[in-house]
């Protein structure tokens, strides 16, 4: 979940209205705070503190039923209303920490875009350890936007209303399938550039291999957009953000596991900021390849 469509706002228009969030029907309830105070809890940004030592059943439990309610308020979204906070409850399940430190944003509004139509299925979690400032961590393995294997490092900030919120996220090495393809793609500061443009995966398991080339490390987008399609016909109004298919996004660990892809044409963006404040998209850092 690193910068995904940071700025896809302002690229495609998409404009921003606080709304309060409800409870959605999923298969676990979600339940979700409403918008709290805009300012960050210092200790919330010093989380986590102290050793921490493995939960014991009751917490580790309680933990679990955390993840669950955020897992399923994630799954309640809807990303045809990006900026509707109702309409997509996990928005306030986050830190104000988090937001402002990991999503670069300063809104609870902001955060339905950020997440771009995320979806998380085959949640495992793992080793629930808790820390003396009351914070959590636990290690996770998802299935995100039916496509990308995940693997993060998660600490979970308890708060006074009850919920879990995540407070912190560190990637780590995702589970990679042994019959998967591999496909390098060298990062520079205004292009992706992939070993060759078609990839033949007929099982549909391939794996990103970033290498950062330029002078500073770049975020990478993977979408599926319509047949003759390019990263510019979202900028350009030929594309809505609802035709774009999302497959999966870097975290910061360089690495994208993606399984169930289909063969046709895939396309990679990345929507930070270049020098005219216009996304690097426009000034090269796209590109496409193939999937057979």
């Amino acid at each position: 979940m690193r910068l995904p469509h940071l700025f896809a706002a302002t690229a495609l228009g998409i404009s921003t209205v606080v709304a309060t969030p409800v409870a959605a029907a999923a298969a676990t309830t979600c339940t979700a705070p409403a918008p709290g105070p805009w300012t960050v809890d210092p200790a919330s940004a010093a989380a986590p503190a102290g050793a921490g030592r493995p939960a014991g059943p009751a917490t580790a439990a309680r933990v679990r039923a955390g993840i669950r309610n955020f897992v399923a308020c994630i799954n309640a979204g809807d990303p045809a209303k990006p900026d509707d906070l109702a309409a997509n409850p996990a928005a306030t399940l986050f830190t104000v920490h988090f937001i402002a430190t990991f999503m670069h944003q300063d809104s609870y509004a902001a955060v339905p875009r950020v997440l771009g139509g995320l979806r998380i299925d085959r949640m495992r979690t793992l080793d629930v350890t808790a820390y003396p400032d009351g914070s959590f961590s636990t290690e996770g393995i998802y299935l995100a936007y039916g496509h990308k294997l995940a693997h993060e490092r998660w600490n979970w900030w308890p708060d006074p209303d009850g919920h879990l919120k995540v407070n912190k996220l560190e990637p780590l090495a995702p589970p990679v399938p042994p019959d998967a393809v591999t496909l390098g793609i060298e990062v520079g500061d205004y292009y992706y550039r992939p070993d060759t443009p078609v990839v033949r995966a007929p099982g549909g398991k391939v794996v990103l291999r970033f290498h950062q080339a330029g002078a500073q490390r770049h975020e990478a987008i993977l979408f599926r957009l319509p047949d003759g399609a390019t990263a510019a016909d979202l900028f350009n109004g030929k594309l809505t953000p609802g035709q774009a298919t999302t497959i999966g996004q870097d975290n910061g660990s360089d690495v994208m596991s993606l399984v169930a892809l289909r063969p046709g044409t895939y396309t990679l963006i990345s929507f930070e900021p270049g020098p005219d404040g216009r996304p690097l998209a426009l000034h090269g850092l796209t590109t496409q390849f193939r999937v057979c």
